[in-house]
């Protein structure tokens, strides 16, 4: 089995950004991967390491700068990355567009990526692939095991677990928790030694032409804008003061109106 891992390189969620005055975002550049992409690629190279999986590919949509953060993953163990350029971020669609291109191109019979980024929570991109490829999908999986031809994948729904068997290829986006990852190790670390050979390692550098993918997106961000400030609340010493504050309010209809109350 081959696995397509996709990861996006993202900024730290814990750092706060700035809007400027045409209320578009001073994005600040990626500085690490996106965390549910790299428990994505973690339970990859421990398929592989069974004996589950053959090879694992990973692939990032985006400028030629990310390029260190795909060494990060060569680093960890990944046996080849791949680098579709593009000037600047592709949106959803774009992004799966190129990840299916990809998945077709190498064959691989597993693509993998996380639920969704930490930077813009679109949760959209790996469905859209699995709809371009047709093929079947799981999304927000915390087990994956390979049962022959298929995968059996857990996840989470309201105060329960759900089991499928999802015949490869599929499509799998995974969630936290995957495979008790985070409590057996977590994700590896990209050794120092590693991380040197990393950059001696040759990437595959891929122009959306090569691909006859179009660079034109149909999704525009035109603004970002802060909610607007509400009132504070204030504390009431009686259920009758409350009502009496959301009359005033206009919330509750005066007594004897027809209203409530």
């Amino acid at each position: 089995m081959n696995i397509l891992v996709a990861l996006k390189p993202v900024r730290d969620p814990a750092q706060p950004f700035a809007l400027c005055a045409t209320a578009a975002p001073e994005w600040p550049e990626p500085t690490q991967l996106n965390p549910l992409d790299t428990l994505a690629l973690e339970a990859a190279l421990r398929l592989r390491e069974a004996g589950q999986a053959q090879r694992v590919m990973v692939i990032t949509v985006g400028p030629v700068r990310w390029e260190n953060h795909l060494r990060t993953a060569l680093a960890m163990g990944a046996d080849e990355a791949i680098v579709l350029q593009s000037d600047g971020e592709w949106s959803p669609l774009l992004v799966a567009k190129g990840l299916a291109a990809a998945a077709q191109r190498f064959a691989v019979d597993l693509l993998l990526c996380g639920r969704q980024t930490v930077d813009r929570n679109h949760n959209q991109t790996g469905v859209m692939a699995a709809a371009l490829l047709a093929w079947g999908q799981m999304t927000q999986a915390t087990a994956l095991q390979v049962r022959g031809d298929a995968l059996h994948v857990e996840r989470e729904v309201e105060g329960a677990r759900e089991g499928w068997l999802l015949p490869l290829p599929a499509v799998v986006t995974v969630d936290w928790g995957l495979n008790g990852i985070e409590q057996s190790g977590g994700v590896r670390y990209a050794s120092l030694p590693n991380l040197v050979k990393a950059r001696r390692k040759p990437l595959l550098r891929v122009v959306p032409s090569e691909w006859q993918l179009c660079e034109k997106s149909q999704v525009h961000l035109r603004a970002w804008q802060l909610p607007e400030a509400r009132a504070g609340g204030r504390r009431v010493a009686s259920l009758a003061e409350l009502l009496a504050g959301l009359r005033q309010q206009g919330v509750l209809a005066e007594r004897g109106s027809g209203g409530v109350g």
